[in-house]
């Protein structure tokens, strides 16, 4: 068919694309500089998807202001160089990751007739335990497509989640699917439809968030990093992802799912972002969070035990009312500086059924005058695995803070000490606190004063300790325990007369590479201790 309506020009880019007239594509003018004009094609729902040159004559310019308007695009990764005949004399490849430029040799012609048979949202099916690989296949993808290490291709998978989670959602009220690849003419269209879907669902975050205390600012702003992957990568994730509805999956499968490729950033050396699971499943069972408390950890990295928290209240409460809604959708908080980690701790907590994922992308550690919505004495549950080893000089402490333990320290105080103390200024009076602490801070005589500091704001309830090889799959070997508190009540007299649960951990069921190894006795260890507060009480 013949595009009767189209400059000379616009003609011959259809014919060098092989882009019938009945498409539904447009080809629109760009730019202009001297003998070389750029036209951008778009598709039917106006995304653009490949930038042309022409050079009308010599026009020794011509590839740099290719180049200047492909990166001015942000949804399209291939440029074409045409001279005066239509002929293509180059084509240039942009690398979203590095922002280099290759020429390539060719490139998939948007002639592919879009498949008559388009996904419906009610095609999609949940993931099933057969299929809990799925995201596994994809980082898989990432790493054969694009040579992505594990947690570059982690971040992007929470990107292209958080663009299939938005597109699942907008589909209830819009009845079409976008994030699939039969309704596209070739990879860079879709390519470039997924990266404006993703962009889409930052500006719908934005605006919805927008008068309201700055959560996107907060957290979900994390994920204005632009989707760095090409457009083959983009494409095969799509192709794995396409007929699975992530939002009506079992949580503990999609929760499985996302483990899978949480393993391979761990071992790739991000273990200090990471406690082991069966230290927080732990914690969180002595803890027994219930679906009235609000709840933070101050130092979440990859928020497992805000995730670990919502499964056990969605056990204990056993339905999904209101009261449950409202406690996985606003009593649940974050803090961590990562915004890689607060990407993936929200990418977590949304898979798990919390629908704002309160993740605060800051420094726990900075005067509470900096937070628009953090408040001393505001939560009734701290569950925690702070940094350790980093010795923060008196000085940086003016930054921070203020920090009573910073005065009894000496002239540098561990981190984990002002940590404890962040936690219990966190806490409302009668609230409790699990924090997992180097034995050094419990045990050590140049940290009699911090043990002291705490008998009088806080009555001890448990000193649980871990094995030597609680955290060596992770990079550390440290022995630490959890020491369990509650804060004293306003008028509460201070005293030392009362008892104490101490316990000691023999195995924690893996040995220090991480391999299944023994039985593990932390929940004989979990039973005696609520044995001990139903008799003691907190």
């Amino acid at each position: 068919m013949e595009w009767p309506l189209l400059t000379t020009v616009q003609q011959l880019i259809a014919a060098a694309l092989s882009l019938p007239a009945d498409s539904g594509h447009v080809i629109s003018r760009y730019a202009q500089e001297s003998d070389n004009d750029v036209y951008v094609v778009h598709n039917d729902r106006g995304t653009k998807y490949i930038v042309c040159g022409v050079a009308k004559g010599a026009a020794p310019d011509a590839d740099a202001h290719l180049r200047k308007c492909l990166l001015s695009v942000p949804t399209a990764s291939i440029g074409i160089q045409l001279d005066a005949t239509g002929q293509v004399t180059k084509i240039i490849r942009r690398s979203f990751r590095t922002g280099d430029f290759d020429y390539v040799a060719s490139f998939e012609k948007p002639n592919i007739l879009a498949s008559a048979y388009r996904l419906e949202p009610k095609s999609l099916k949940p993931l099933t335990s057969n299929l809990e690989n799925v995201l596994f296949e994809v980082h898989s993808a990432f790493r054969d497509i694009d040579g992505l290490h594990a947690p570059d291709a982690l971040d992007e998978i929470c990107k292209l989640i958080y663009a299939k989670l938005f597109d699942e959602e907008q589909s209830v009220k819009t009845g079409e699917l976008l994030f699939q690849r039969s309704r596209y003419r070739s990879v860079e269209e879709c390519a470039a439809e997924i990266r404006q879907l993703y962009l889409r669902a930052i500006d719908e975050d934005r605006a919805i968030f927008s008068n309201k205390i700055p959560t996107y600012e907060r957290s979900r702003g994390v994920f204005r990093e632009p989707l760095l992957l090409s457009s083959p990568a983009i494409v095969r994730a799509v192709e794995l992802l396409q007929h699975h509805d992530l939002t009506a999956s079992p949580v503990d499968i999609k929760g499985r799912a996302f483990q899978n490729v949480l393993a391979p950033a761990i071992r790739a050396g991000m273990g200090q972002y990471f406690t082991p699971k069966e230290v927080i499943d732990f914690i969180v069972r002595v803890m027994q969070p219930n679906v009235r408390e609000l709840i933070i950890d101050p130092f979440c990295g990859s928020g497992h035990f805000l995730t670990s928290a919502i499964d056990y209240v969605r056990r204990m409460h056993a339905k999904a009312d209101k009261l449950f809604h409202e406690f996985a959708f606003t009593r649940l908080h974050g803090i961590e500086k990562s915004d890689r980690m607060v990407r993936i701790a929200m990418t977590d907590m949304r898979l798990h059924g919390d629908g704002h994922s309160n993740i605060r992308c800051s420094d726990s550690l900075l005067p509470f005058s900096n937070y628009p919505d953090l408040y001393r004495e505001t939560f009734d549950l701290v569950m925690t695995n702070p940094p350790f080893g980093i010795d923060l000089p008196r000085d940086s402490l003016t930054q921070l803070g203020p920090f009573e333990l910073a005065t009894v320290c000496g002239s540098t105080v561990s981190l984990e000490i002002v940590a404890l103390e962040r936690c219990l200024q966190l806490l409302r009076h009668g609230g409790r606190l699990a924090i997992v602490l180097p034995d050094s801070v419990l045990s050590n005589r140049n940290t009699a004063k911090v043990r002291s500091w705490i008998e009088r704001h806080a009555r001890v309830r448990a000193i649980i300790s871990l094995p030597i090889e609680t955290f060596s799959p992770f990079g550390a070997n440290i022995k630490t325990s959890v020491l369990i508190l509650r804060k004293h009540e306003v008028s509460e007299t201070y005293t030392r007369n009362y008892n104490i649960f101490l316990a000691d951990v023999d195995s924690i069921g893996y040995d220090a590479s991480g391999r299944t190894c023994g039985e593990s006795n932390l929940n004989a260890v979990a039973d005696r201790f609520k044995a001990f507060i139903d008799k003691e009480g907190w």
